[in-house]
């Protein structure tokens, strides 16, 4: 009766490591891991080559860069990653281009409301 109890308390664990090992493998993967929203990415890159600037990921932030490949950015502001949608971020991830200074500003407009 003891072996039967001490094994379903050891079952009970087992269950309980997995659910966890569940949840740690969720939480260290990406949290962009998201398909790209195909139509409204390509309408905003659509003119990419005349961008003035672009929106891209860094430091868990939405950062301004201008339109130099390797170039660092103008600014990194306090819009954070995590209170986007997930089309937002994935788009991010692949860099948003904003013609000039006014797109650039209505751009973080409508990311950070």
């Amino acid at each position: 009766m003891r072996t039967r109890i001490r094994a379903f308390f050891l079952m009970c664990l087992m269950v309980a490591a997995a659910w966890t090992a569940l949840g740690a493998y969720r939480s260290i993967r990406s949290p962009w891991d998201s398909e790209l929203p195909g139509d409204l990415y390509r309408s905003l890159t659509s003119q990419a080559e005349q961008a003035k600037f672009y929106l891209r990921a860094q430091e868990g932030r939405i950062a301004v860069y201008p339109n130099r490949r390797g170039a660092a950015p103008e600014k990194i502001t306090g819009i954070e990653l995590s209170t986007l949608r997930a089309a937002d971020r994935a788009m991010l991830l692949h860099g948003i281009p904003a013609a000039d200074r006014q797109s650039l500003l209505q751009l973080l407009e409508d990311l950070g409301s």
